[in-house]
């Protein structure tokens, strides 16, 4: 529990740029990163789901350590199980994100702004 008295938490949202939308039902993986050379440890994998609207929650309280981490998400899953018209294989498949947790007391939010063919990822 950090100073303002919150637990530390690890969450994402991915917004499907296409629809306007949350997106519902996309596969995230978690998972945390060695400091040597060597195998990342998976830790979870969630669905995203709109009732959501917000986060959907990864890590939180003493689960949340001081470490590099990776996200992965199935957006090439998701736009095909949408139905989006796409020509042959889609052109983004599955979006890695890494980052580092510095402090786990803090909040870690990030979220995936996608289309078929773009993506941003922000913290706030």
């Amino acid at each position: 529990m950090n100073e303002a008295g919150t637990v530390g938490r690890l969450s994402t949202a991915v917004i499907d740029a296409l629809r306007g939308a949350p997106a519902d039902g996309m596969l995230v993986d978690l998972f945390r990163l060695p400091r040597a050379a060597g195998e990342r440890h998976h830790l979870c994998t969630v669905e995203t789901a709109a009732a959501d609207k917000v986060a959907t929650t990864l890590l939180e309280g003493d689960a949340m350590i001081p470490a590099s981490y990776e996200l992965l998400f199935h957006v090439g899953r998701y736009f095909k199980a949408q139905r989006v018209a796409l020509e042959g294989a889609p052109f983004l498949d599955v979006i890695p994100v890494r980052f580092s947790i510095a402090d786990g007391s803090q909040p870690h939010h990030l979220t995936l702004l996608t289309s078929p063919w773009a993506y941003t990822v922000y913290r706030s």
